[in-house]
């Protein structure tokens, strides 16, 4: 493992695929690990400028497409960045440091927001699995309105139009992801009535990967009849008993994750849980009270949100519309 000098551009020249090619630059003298290689700018480069020229440009064209996706040193070597003055480089390259760091610090401002929630759980409920506020402790199967049910089994043959159908790759962390990526499904109507996601519902998925099992969400502002696929369950909570948003909140926490855990049948690369099992977990039940002014700390957290990741999305736009100009000699 050799050490580079501050001010390297280093490139992830095998490992992941969805990582492949990504560039960064090191702010102080760095260690470099086997999968990333590194190219030390000479000087007729500005490292900022060498940085952002290949992020423009990303080195992931040049992967060689076969079973173990890498990218060649020499190959990026070989680019072809244009040679401006060094003025000129460091003046576009302090444009786009301004623009990525507006980026940065709204991403940063999202993360706050979920660390700030997680606090505001911890001291209003404590350690769920110390219990120090003595809740009432009871199975989720006296809390429900509905029994869970599995989700519709079709053929591959069966996807393309129709009725939107949620995945396990359309949620996480508690919520919904976008609508848009849904996959759609030809039903008859009378199935699709008997899998038919209603608002406040509760989906949690029931085989995957470890890490991944009892991955759960609130079903929430959907615009359009969606039903649900086989690997996940749905149910449905008394809200006399309990807010649904603060019971997928406790399902995202190590207390329950432990539960799941121990539940979990072990199969070939995935686990999974049943309904028995799901109706077994001991939930711990606050007051509905102090539920409900949870779940409306959690409803203005996600109203702010939205106008973060709309702030996020806008600064992204930005970046990438002053990187086009600016690698095309208009800024």
């Amino acid at each position: 493992m050799r050490l580079y000098p501050k001010d390297t551009i280093l490139f992830a020249k095998s490992g992941m695929s969805a990582k492949i090619g990504r560039v960064y630059r090191t702010r102080q003298p760095a260690y470099v690990v086997s999968h990333l290689a590194a190219l030390a700018p000479i000087g007729m480069y500005e490292p900022s400028y060498l940085a952002h020229w290949l992020r423009a440009h990303p080195p992931s064209k040049l992967i060689k497409d076969d079973a173990y996706p890498s990218i060649r040193t020499s190959e990026v070597s070989s680019l072809e960045v244009p040679n401006l003055q060094i003025d000129e480089q460091r003046r576009i390259a302090a444009i786009l440091d301004k623009a990525d760091a507006i980026r940065r610090k709204r991403e940063q401002a999202l993360a706050l927001a979920d660390y700030f929630l997680r606090s505001v759980f911890l001291e209003m409920f404590g350690d769920l699995n110390e219990n120090p506020y003595q809740w009432q402790s009871l199975p989720v199967a006296m809390v429900l309105a509905t029994d869970p049910q599995n989700g519709l089994y079709r053929h591959s043959s069966d996807y393309g139009t129709g009725t939107q159908i949620l995945r396990i790759d359309g949620f996480y962390d508690g919520y919904l992801l976008g609508s848009e990526t849904f996959k759609r499904l030809r039903i008859y109507p009378a199935i699709k009535d008997k899998y038919l996601l209603r608002e406040n519902d509760i989906v949690i998925n029931r085989v995957n990967s470890p890490e991944y099992l009892g991955k759960c969400a609130l079903i929430s502002g959907l615009v359009e009849d969606t039903v649900f696929e086989s690997n996940m369950m749905r149910f449905n909570v008394d809200p006399k008993k309990v807010n649904p948003r603060f019971l997928v909140d406790q399902f995202r926490s190590p207390y329950i994750k432990r539960q799941i855990a121990t539940s979990a049948k072990p199969a070939v690369n995935q686990s999974s849980i049943n309904q028995t099992d799901v109706k077994s977990f001991i939930v711990r039940l606050p007051p509905i009270e102090l539920q409900n002014r949870y779940a409306k700390i959690v409803g203005a957290k996600d109203l702010a949100d939205n106008r973060l990741r709309g702030a996020v999305g806008a600064a992204k736009d930005l970046f990438a519309a002053l990187s086009q100009r600016a690698f095309a000699g208009d800024v």
